[in-house]
């Protein structure tokens, strides 16, 4: 059995593979004493899900089952590197493991498919994007989720600190000349032995490590746009040297070190936050302009027969905005009922991603309309 740690839902969720699933959600945390509670609460959960198991399979089937489960408890390391929660499916054959920026309602479920509905919002909120704390002699990254902050545990292998790149013996005689030159920019050139000269040269060398470090463990895999925290002199020679296009444009001069947490998700989400208000924006202006070619609805009732048809491109759900009841599928009408729990518009989003479509829940501000839904078709 195999164990994927995926980063992109919907794009990397195993909708499509082979049921049953157990689906086991926790809410986890980053000190050592509350992951120790976490871990007794996850063998609480290992232990209802071999409960639900007992009526189609033997003990030794049942064991086979949750080993995977059973293998995530004893691993240490992977309760030393979480977030806010977890969502793991787990199938015969594999284990799919989602870190989430966010708590989660603790619970488990059993069935021929997995039950992802609490992901749904990784697919709805606009913002999202890495801040790189860097300095001359180390750097961190967070990952910022709507309202949520998290550090980025980068495998043990990446070092974080500048001396560990550049090692123990610091240049002493050396002259280089467009040290710049293979990123397409101007050089800087460097004089022989001045103390300066050997900051400039070692600096670059770690910089050009984080930027691929970056790259490779991050845009690579999930690319957003990186705000960049650090003092004018290390922020203007990163910004040189740097080739990775979701670096973005603005950033804070200022020594990461003095910033707590919160200021770092406070001041960035305030310097990022009209830039994805602003695009979205337009592109639901554009929405709006489709209408009048029945490219797209603010209807509901016309929005459930465009999923239905699999003409659904795009879903917009006004943030807060519920109907309870439920979507009749095969008649492709909705039936409300206010002492129902189910939200239709979470029905809708479900059915959506399935098909493999985007969604997305904005402000009242962003979306100003009575129905609280609009999409794009085909």
């Amino acid at each position: 059995m195999s164990v994927f740690v995926l980063n992109n839902f919907p794009d990397d969720c195993p909708f499509n593979e082979i049921g049953p699933f157990i689906s086991l959600y926790l809410t986890t945390h980053n000190h050592p004493l509350e992951s120790k509670k976490d871990r007794i609460e996850f063998k609480k959960l290992i232990a209802q899900a071999k409960d639900k198991l007992v009526k189609d399979y033997n003990k030794l089937e049942i064991e086979e089952f949750v080993k995977p489960l059973n293998n995530l408890e004893q691993d240490s390391l992977f309760w030393s590197y979480n977030q806010k929660g977890l969502a793991i499916f787990t199938n015969k054959k594999n284990c799919y493991i989602y870190k989430l920026a966010f708590e989660v309602e603790q619970y488990i479920s059993y069935g021929e498919k997995i039950n992802f509905k609490p992901l749904i919002r990784l697919s709805q909120n606009i913002i999202h994007y890495y801040v790189l704390a860097l300095d001359r002699d180390n750097f961190n990254v967070y990952e910022v989720y709507g309202k949520n902050i998290n550090p980025i545990q980068f495998d043990p292998s990446v070092k974080i600190k500048a001396k560990d790149v550049i090692g123990d013996q610091r240049t002493e005689d050396i002259s280089t000349i467009g040290g710049y030159s293979s990123y397409g920019r101007q050089g800087i050139t460097h004089g022989r032995g001045g103390k300066k000269d050997d900051i400039d040269i070692d600096t670059e060398k770690y910089l050009r490590y984080v930027e691929n470090t970056i790259y490779e463990h991050l845009s690579k895999i999930k690319p957003l746009p990186i705000v960049l925290i650090s003092l004018h002199k290390t922020y203007i020679h990163y910004r040189n040297l740097n080739k990775n296009k979701d670096l973005f444009e603005k950033g804070i001069m200022k020594s990461p070190e003095s910033m707590t947490e919160d200021e770092i998700l406070n001041e960035t989400y305030s310097l990022i936050e009209s830039y994805f208000v602003d695009k979205l924006k337009t592109k639901i202006s554009n929405v709006f302009k489709s209408i009048e070619i029945s490219k797209a609805s603010n209807d509901i009732h016309e929005i459930v027969k465009a999923i239905h048809s699999k003409q659904i491109q795009e879903l917009y759900i006004q943030d807060g905005h519920k109907l309870y009841g439920y979507a009749d599928w095969e008649n492709q009408t909705i039936e409300v009922n206010r002492k129902s729990d189910l939200d239709i518009y979470e029905e809708l989003a479900e059915k959506t991603i399935l098909l493999g479509r985007k969604v997305y829940c904005v402000s009242k501000d962003v979306l100003n309309v009575g129905s609280g839904i609009l999409a794009q078709y085909y």
